[in-house]
């Protein structure tokens, strides 16, 4: 074996090695990304170098050196011929000239590449993403060089799965079980930078608390699995009432809250007013029986940065009070605390 080839297989060696090291109890898959790409062009020469994960048809680039470039602005979709090809074979494509490759019919017409590998990232049998690399030369790569990357697909494979798994726990713990909205623990979290970012830049912030009417009565009379489900329904709507911007959480039992970023109280109170209307208006299952009004309502407590309070626990505290105020004017209606 020459000299050459030595170094190279000790290079290789070495770069397992460290990518064990670096990524072996790593649960963040960008810096994952980060150092599989630093371990492939330090050893493989390519003039570009990515690592692409699936979601859906959406092809998102975890890391990459040269390949953007190369890509020239072009989005990237799973029903692509070439990534196809590789869902449905699960095999690497590897070819020194593509133009004269089986995989030629699959390349646009202004594609500069011509060396290529693309080995599929594979999780639970299914292709989650691929490890791609080209050359603008013909014959630049390896069978070597295909062996390393598919030992490398079987890193980031095992890597992908446990950050998945991860990021699903992560998930879960600032989610309501019940209605997949996050949690009190999470609205804590992001109320307190949310008031930290409105103070700072002397932005508005408004919060609206929303509580079910006479949801104990509507539990009562139809039992703890249909109040289950109204709140689910109650969280879905909510979700579509508010803007891409704002956020919903379930506060505890019956009590939803909403962050509006970027709004004053006179914007609240539209928003708010918008969805006691549009709440009275829905023909929820079992109202009519068990309801005062014979509809389901909700009331609403306003509070504001920087008009009711400057802080994150004033600001609960205006809210909770508002709240109080609407339940105590007969419900079904929004109130803050400096109304008249």
């Amino acid at each position: 074996m020459e000299q050459q080839e030595v170094e190279k297989q000790l290079k290789i060696l070495s770069a397992i090695m460290h990518i064990h090291q670096s990524i072996g109890a790593n649960l963040e898959l960008d810096e994952i990304g980060r150092v599989l790409v630093g371990e492939l062009i330090a050893i493989i020469p390519c003039d570009g170098c990515a690592i692409l994960l699936f979601d859906g048809e959406k092809v998102g680039i975890l890391a990459e050196r040269g390949f953007q470039v190369m890509l020239g602005g072009k989005a990237f979709t799973t029903e692509m011929p070439t990534l196809q090809h590789i869902i449905s074979t699960k095999q690497s494509i590897y070819t020194g000239d593509i133009r004269t490759s089986t995989m030629s019919s699959c390349v646009p017409e202004d594609c500069v590449m011509r060396s290529i590998i693309c080995t599929p990232i594979i999780v639970s049998d299914e292709v989650v993403g691929i490890i791609h690399l080209d050359a603008k030369a013909q014959d630049v790569f390896t069978e070597e060089d295909l062996h390393f990357v598919e030992v490398l697909a079987k890193e980031i494979s095992l890597a992908v799965a446990r950050s998945m798994q991860y990021s699903h726990i992560k998930a879960m713990a600032v989610r309501d079980p019940l209605t997949g909205c996050y949690n009190r623990r999470k609205f804590d979290e992001d109320l307190s930078v949310s008031v930290a970012r409105s103070n700072r830049y002397e932005r508005p912030l408004s919060l609206l608390l929303i509580d079910i009417d006479w949801f104990k009565t509507f539990n009562d009379f139809h039992g703890h699995p249909r109040g289950d489900e109204l709140l689910k329904q109650i969280t879905a709507f909510l979700s579509r009432a508010i803007r891409h911007c704002d956020q919903l959480y379930r506060y505890g039992g019956e009590e939803f809250t909403i962050v509006l970023p970027e709004t004053n109280k006179e914007g609240a109170y539209i928003v708010a007013k918008r969805i006691c209307e549009h709440v009275k208006e829905q023909d929820f299952y079992g109202a009519r029986e068990s309801q005062p009004e014979k509809r389901l309502t909700v009331s609403i407590g306003i509070a504001s940065l920087p008009a009711d309070a400057n802080t994150q626990d004033d600001l609960l505290r205006a809210a909770d009070s508002a709240l109080y105020k609407a339940k105590q004017s007969g419900r079904n209606t929004v109130c803050a605390i400096s109304d008249t």
